[in-house]
């Protein structure tokens, strides 16, 4: 544990570093007289230890994984990219509705909880080059996920203002820019210093301070970041992968990226999986039964009622959410692995092995030299996320890379005209556009559970196909479009109001709407 007397010297101390834990948000609607006297301690210490520059890295891995997992994470992406029909009354976000008290929440946890902590390890690590390029690795896979959640966000500056002043938001294109230089940076600082140890004794919830694995997942996310600016500007992408690869990637699952789960920080997914509030997607019915794949009674389970594997549609209003077919009691709940009997033991997925083949196939089709043809790579992801769920018989493996058989239509007793997703089986295809939407349709099965990368890359290809809400209650949004962006929250705009008007001017339309593509969200 680290002493909190030394926490609040330290904050003190370095308020032009930490951004005073970004604009001290809570403080800005409290009383702020007396606050030296009240955040200096009688220690006189004036730095931290390593060992205690070290006890940040846990806070800042948990805070990013378990960041609003439910509100921002679970019932916003999760329902966007339609893993999961909601069945909670109460909830409206999957009507496409906006919570500005969850989108509050996700950005305070953002820069509070991850941010903060992580900037402090990078100012105090210069003389310890493994931790410094770790730390900057989880930086930039927190900040990838947050700028595609909210198009520019405060970045560059964050950290270097003084009190009083609004901190500027970045443009969403110069964080990409900015993302790709520290992620190539700091894979050069680890490579170089690789026997160097780094977050050690529990300190590393990710790799357990393996160095090479975090190389390699400094690589892999460098390879998802150049893929999805593709559309909008090929030739860097184009750079970037080639770079990522040369410096070597996730590869099978022993490279998957998870974090251990423990008594101090739990599952999100398996702690809100007891709560009823989401089930299977009608989505993950018509891919699953129609492709029979072996991995739906591991990602799902039979709905309590009838022992039936059932998805539900998105977009319900409350009366159809308690009709029959459409409560939580007929519908698929998570399957074994996520028993909230287990949040202190399931590990916590952060990455998978599997995602890097199918960033490669989708490279390998743009001409890119990706070390395979664009089959093969495809094929390899498909086998890789088997065996990341356990399943290891070739024979089965095989059956479902050369399978011809096609998504069905959903149970039909939830009386919605739902028709099967697509039409395209899972082997490959002789059609470079099918082929796209295969390897789109298998990354978004393989990267379950993880949300929010799976809307990122749904509003970046436009696969999987999606079904339309049944009902959208926000006039912005069509039910038969995707929603593109969340929107400021309002706690942004009332604490850095300037800075948000000017960010607003930034987004392609100059307007905060959920309706409005970011940068890289050309494709039509």
């Amino acid at each position: 544990m680290i002493d909190s007397t030394k926490i609040k010297k330290y904050r003190m101390r370095q308020i032009p570093v930490i951004g005073l834990l970004f604009m001290i948000v809570v403080l800005l609607h409290s009383c702020t007289e007396h606050f030296e006297e009240r955040n200096t301690s009688l220690t006189g210490l004036d730095e931290l230890t390593p060992l205690d520059v070290r006890a940040f890295f846990p806070t800042a891995v948990y805070g990013g994984m378990s960041l609003a997992y439910q509100t921002g994470q679970n019932l916003a992406a999760g329902m966007y990219c339609q893993y999961y029909s909601c069945t909670q009354v109460a909830f409206s976000s999957h009507r496409y509705v906006m919570n500005q008290q969850w989108w509050a929440n996700t950005w305070n946890g953002l820069y509070v909880n991850v941010i903060s902590p992580l900037t402090v390890i990078i100012d105090e690590t210069e003389d310890k080059p493994t931790m410094n390029a770790i730390a900057r690795i989880w930086k930039a896979f927190m900040y990838h996920r947050y700028t595609d959640y909210f198009g520019p966000i405060p970045y560059s500056k964050v950290g270097n203002y003084s009190i009083g002043e609004g901190v500027p938001f970045d443009n969403q294109k110069d964080i990409y820019y900015n993302l790709f230089s520290e992620l190539e940076e700091a894979a050069t600082l680890l490579k170089d210093n690789i026997e160097v140890p780094s977050f050690t004794n529990g300190s590393d919830y990710i790799f357990n301070g393996d160095n090479r694995k975090w190389l390699k997942f400094a690589n892999s996310l460098r390879l998802r970041l150049a893929l999805r600016i593709s559309f909008v500007e090929p030739i860097k992408a184009r750079q970037e992968a080639l770079g990522a690869l040369a410096g070597g990637v996730m590869e099978n699952a022993g490279d998957d990226a998870f974090m251990a789960a423990g008594v101090t920080h739990r599952n999100y997914l398996n702690y809100i999986s007891a709560w009823n509030e989401f089930r299977m997607s009608a989505n993950f019915e018509s891919l699953f039964k129609g492709y029979k794949d072996p991995r739906m009674p591991l990602y799902f389970s039979p709905a309590v009622e009838d022992e039936e594997y059932r998805g539900g549609r998105a977009g319900l209003i409350p009366g159809e959410q308690i009709m029959t077919y459409n409560s939580y009691n007929w519908l698929s709940d998570l399957g074994p692995r996520f028993d909230p009997n287990d949040m202190f033991e399931n590990p916590f997925l952060a990455m998978y092995a599997a995602e890097t083949y199918f960033l490669r196939a989708e490279g390998a089709l743009n001409g890119w030299d990706m070390g395979g043809t664009p089959k093969e790579l495809y094929e390899k992801g498909i086998e890789t996320s088997m065996q990341s769920w356990g399943i290891t018989e070739q024979s089965v493996i095989d059956e479902y890379i050369n399978g011809t058989s096609l998504p069905v239509t959903p149970a039909p007793e939830s009386g919605w005209n739902t028709p099967p997703l697509t039409d395209i089986p899972v082997k490959f295809s002789e059609s470079e556009e099918e082929q796209r939407e295969q390897i789109g349709t298998q990354k978004w099965i393989a990267l379950f559970p993880s949300d929010m990368e799976a809307w990122a890359e749904m509003r970046r290809t436009g696969y999987p196909r999606m079904y339309p809400l049944i009902h959208s209650d926000n006039p912005d949004m069509p039910r038969n479009q995707m929603i593109r962006r969340i929107v400021f929250p309002d706690l942004a705009k009332h604490t850095n109001g300037p800075a948000v008007e000017e960010a607003i001017q930034l987004l392609d339309s100059g307007e905060d709407k959920v309706s409005t593509r970011l940068w890289w969200d050309v494709k039509e």
